[in-house]
């Protein structure tokens, strides 16, 4: 798991910004994000530890400790599931 902050997402968010990748929920703070730019597919898992957020993705960059744009892709819609048990 890579531990998510506003200074190593920066990147990844203008990614995800620029390829809009499609992102289908599975379970609970799980996702599949598909890419972009290919036919890959990559599962996409988040958690929370003492207030500090963290996701887990299957590419290559998140092997290397990256932050990648699935990542980003998947946690915009887990923060989205997650705002709408907030709302009831």
């Amino acid at each position: 798991m890579i531990k998510l902050t506003t200074e190593n997402t920066v990147k990844a968010v203008a990614k995800c910004k620029q390829l809009k990748p499609r992102v289908k929920f599975v379970k609970d703070r799980l996702f599949v994000v598909y890419s972009s730019n290919n036919s890959n597919v990559y599962h996409v898992r988040f958690d929370v530890k003492n207030g500090e957020k963290f996701g887990q993705c299957e590419c290559r960059a998140a092997e290397k400790g990256l932050v990648c744009y699935h990542i980003v892709a998947g946690a915009t819609a887990n923060i989205y599931r997650q705002s709408l048990k907030l709302a009831k």
